[in-house]
């Protein structure tokens, strides 16, 4: 059996995870541009950038919380 047909298997916990990350950066695109601050690819960049520090996260249910506050922070 090769690795392309196995059938691809999602963490529940991780697919709502994603979810919440989509909807934080939202927020943040929503504040920051809404109040003519920043530009929306800067927030999204920002988002990411945060983002990407918490990836290997061993717990990872306050993700979502903890980037998009760091990213606000980074905003300030």
């Amino acid at each position: 059996m090769t690795h392309a047909s196995r059938p691809i298997t999602r963490d529940p916990e991780e697919e709502q995870i994603a979810q919440q990350l989509k909807e934080s950066e939202a927020r943040l695109v929503d504040h920051y541009v809404t109040h003519g601050e920043i530009t929306e690819d800067h927030v999204r960049h920002t988002f990411g950038r945060v983002a990407e520090r918490f990836l290997s996260a061993r717990i990872r249910t306050f993700l979502p919380i903890l980037i998009e506050r760091a990213a606000r922070e980074l905003e300030r």
